[in-house]
């Protein structure tokens, strides 16, 4: 039987980078992805298996680490610490899901209250495992609800 979450997991994605250009860092053979987008973007089968809250009211952060020294590209596991705040410097609760999908992909969705035409500067620290280096960004985002 073909599990069928992957494919949607994969097109919410695609579309998600469609709307909002995928970013990332890269240090030494490491790169940290990451994009945001609404959490209406995620396929209603993907947002139940990981108990995500899809409204407009709630925003989506996507990570993922690729060790670059693999041909092609190897996902990895990483320890990710992300904080996100508003301009008032209110903090946004952020808990992370870690999805990994059976071609090996890996990567870490989290799900953020936000307001419309708020702010939103995110932190994130990446840590590959078995690795001492750590990749950062700091980025901010304009969410609009209505």
């Amino acid at each position: 039987m073909v599990n069928i979450r992957i494919p949607f997991i994969v097109l919410s994605l695609f579309m998600a980078t469609a709307v909002v250009a995928e970013q990332k860092v890269t240090q030494g053979h490491f790169e940290l992805h990451y994009n945001t987008f609404p959490s209406t973007f995620l396929a209603k089968e993907i947002a139940n298996t990981y108990q995500i809250t899809r409204s407009k009211n709630r925003g989506i952060v996507s990570i993922s680490v690729l060790d670059k020294s693999s041909n092609p590209p190897l996902a990895l596991e990483a320890k990710i610490t992300i904080s996100a705040k508003n301009l008032l410097n209110q903090t946004k609760e952020i808990k992370l899901h870690k999805i990994t999908e059976e071609n090996q992909a890996v990567y870490y969705l989290g799900s953020f209250a936000l307001n419309n035409q708020e702010d939103v500067n995110f932190s994130i620290t990446a840590q590959p495992n078995g690795s001492d280096e750590k990749l950062s960004v700091q980025f901010s985002r304009e969410f609009y609800t209505d």
